[in-house]
């Protein structure tokens, strides 16, 4: 197994948010509808969502009352602080895409599609559980 070099832990412990006896080669639950084929333009409610999530995890300040327990157990301050210094220099994104939905008995999974004014981009993917809490984000694209 690789070791994790510190600067990626925090990446890494968000990454790694499996239900307890779980393991990374648990293989993900079938979907029951498939993904978008190309990103879409977001209801104003889902881009409000997004924009304000990425926002919060770039200054390194999330409501706790968005998550799930498993996630705020895992999104300590020096988790947040590591992710805030790494997205911090993309800036604000210029345009925010749906880019997948996976949806499952338990959880919708969606990946936001982020543009920057650079040129560049990233996947933020939120897991949302049947309660409406975060029950996982990912940066399944690194940064």
């Amino acid at each position: 197994m690789r070791r994790l070099r510190l600067r990626n832990f925090a990446f890494a412990l968000i990454l790694v948010a499996l239900p307890i006896g779980a393991s990374a080669a648990t293989s993900a639950p079938t979907a029951t509808a498939p993904a978008t084929s190309a990103p879409t333009a977001l209801s104003p409610k889902r881009l409000a969502f997004a924009r304000s999530l990425f926002a919060g995890v770039q200054a390194g300040k999330l409501d706790s009352a968005l998550f799930d327990a498993r996630m705020n157990e895992l999104l300590k301050p020096v988790v947040l602080a590591g992710l805030a210094k790494q997205l911090q220099p993309f800036g604000a994104p210029v345009t925010i895409l749906d880019a997948a939905d996976h949806v499952t008995t338990s959880y919708r999974s969606t990946d936001y599609l982020f543009r920057f004014a650079d040129g560049k981009s990233m996947i933020m993917r939120v897991t949302i559980d049947t309660k409406g809490k975060i029950a996982g984000l990912f940066f399944p694209n690194g940064f």
